[in-house]
This record gives structure tokens, sequence and C-alpha cells, in this order.
């Protein structure tokens, strides 16, 4: 049988994996062994999580249908879905048994979302790939023209990436996982302080970018690392600062989900940090520095 949902923020939440869990068991295969996840990157984790505690774990194929998907949410385990309007409060860890990438899909990709996922290629070179950067500066124009060569390239970078990581640290209880979260501790804030009007791409740029200068304030980051960043962004269309934004941002909502953040513990938030290009840090800091930090970013 085939399920559909909406692929956006408001759909990623713990009551539509419900419905999908109820449609399962209620409908006309109760005995399903499998789930087959074909969208953006809310499918894959609406999915995932719903294939993950139905009858205890049932098989997952991944099949990514967006450049963001595909390097990032169909990969890696982690299945995040929002509940009482907080992002990723709730969470599994559950492999899919198989990911289909097929950039064909790519083709009907439009810009807005093609700088989604370039958000998160950029997120990998910046930390732990600069070689990738080189290439996503010389070749920014075959990945805007969608040249499939390019796409499959970054793709395979992406995913060997993000899995050399998950492979050294899948329970994300190491302190080496943490990596893939840079510039989402910031750009989750700012998604939830638009409604999450912003999409996922655009506040994890400028999520990156305050995360950066910060970076660069505490002397993790030797100076020009948030200016080769920011150019880099340009590059694809992709925000550098909330004034880029045009969409309203309520600060308060912003703080409040700051301190909500999965990552803090006793008053504290341990986040990666970019040390130089292709290369981080993990530093934990106080909650109030972070509070100062969000609001400077969105002045």
């Amino acid at each position: 049988s085939i399920i559909a949902i909406d692929d956006g923020e408001k759909a990623k939440d713990i009551s539509v994996v419900l419905d999908i869990v109820r449609k399962i068991h209620t409908g006309s295969s109760p005995d399903l062994e499998w789930i087959v996840a074909l969208g953006g990157g809310t499918i894959m984790d609406v999915a995932g999580f719903a294939a993950s505690i139905y009858k205890r774990g049932i098989k997952l194929i991944n099949i990514p249908t967006t450049l963001l998907a595909m390097v990032d949410a169909a990969m890696g385990g982690k299945n995040g879905v929002n509940m009482d309007g907080v992002k990723n409060m709730l969470g599994t860890f559950y492999q899919p048994a198989l990911v289909i990438s097929d950039i064909s899909f790519l083709k009907s990709l439009s810009r807005d979302d093609l700088a989604n996922g370039m958000a998160e290629v950029i997120k990998y070179c910046i930390t732990l790939d600069k070689e990738l950067c080189g290439l996503l500066e010389a070749r920014y124009r075959d990945i805007y023209n969608k040249d499939p060569e390019v796409f499959e390239e970054i793709i395979f970078r992406s995913a060997v990436n993000k899995m050399r990581i998950v492979e050294a640290d899948e329970r994300d209880n190491m302190g080496i996982r943490i990596v893939l979260n840079y510039g989402h501790t910031i750009g989750h804030a700012i998604e939830a302080s638009s409604n999450f009007k912003i999409s996922h791409g655009k506040a994890v740029s400028i999520g990156m970018v305050c995360e950066a200068t910060l970076a660069e304030e505490l002397g993790v980051a030797g100076k020009g690392v948030t200016r080769y960043l920011e150019e880099l962004l340009s590059l694809y269309n992709l925000p550098r600062s909330s004034r880029e934004l045009g969409v309203e941002i309520d600060l308060d909502t912003a703080v409040k989900a700051l301190k909500m953040d999965k990552k803090r513990r006793r008053g504290k938030i341990l986040m990666p940090l970019p040390k130089e290009i292709g290369a981080w840090e993990r530093v934990e800091l106080d909650i109030e520095i972070l509070e100062r930090l969000l609001k400077k970013c969105l002045e």
C-alpha cells in the first residue's frame, strides 16, 4: 500500500509517525516487512522513525529525491521528529537496509531545493573535507546547471564523509558524530523562530556563519575561516545573516528552542566549531554564551 504525506517541516511530527503506523497496522498490510521511503528529508525521518518502532523494527529502504536527502537525511540512521513544536525532540537510531540515490530525480530540483542541499554539502567541506571545498568553488556553475557528473561526485563525497563519522560513532556517544551538527545548534533555533517558514538549509547556512564567527572570537579558528565560508555560501545564494531572509523572526522563540537543544547538559551545550577549512574541534559552552551569540546573529 502507498501512504502519502506532505514533505515539509510541519509533517515531521510524532503525530504523523503514529498515523503511518496506525494505517499499516489497521490496513491491508499488517504483516508488512519493509517500508520504502520515497521523498525528501522529512520523508526519510518520518518513515525511518516509523520503521524503527513498528513491531520493534522492520526493514527500511530509502530512496531520496532531493539533494539534501541524498547528501544527509537518507543515510546515517538518525531519525528525528518534532513534538510540541520542538525540533527533533524524539529520535531513534535505525539504519536503512539500502539507500538508492538516483540523480535523475534532481533534474526537476528547484533553485531553493538545490541551495538547501548545498548547505549540508558545505557543512562537510568546512569541517571535514578541504578538497571538497575546492570542488565546490571550481564547479559551482556546473552544479547550478545540474551536471550529473559533478552531482555524482558531491553526493558520493558527502556520503563518504558522513558514513566515516557514523562508523566511528554510530550512537553519538563518543563526541565524534557531533561534527555533523555544525551549524545546526543556531540553525535549529532560527528555524523554530520563524515557525519553520525558513528552510532547513537556509537556517543551517546562517548557523554556520554564526558558529564560525564564534570560533574565531574564541580563538578556536584562525581569522579568515568565516570570510571564506561566507564567500562559498554566496556562490550558492545561501544567506549569511538573518537580514537576508525577509521573514519575521521571534527572538523569544529562538532562545526557547536553543534552551531545549538536545545537546544541552547541565546548562552547557557541546558543539562542533571549525578550526580551519577541513578541520574541527569540539567545544563545551555555557548556554548564556550561545544566547548572546543567537541574539547577535538575529539583530
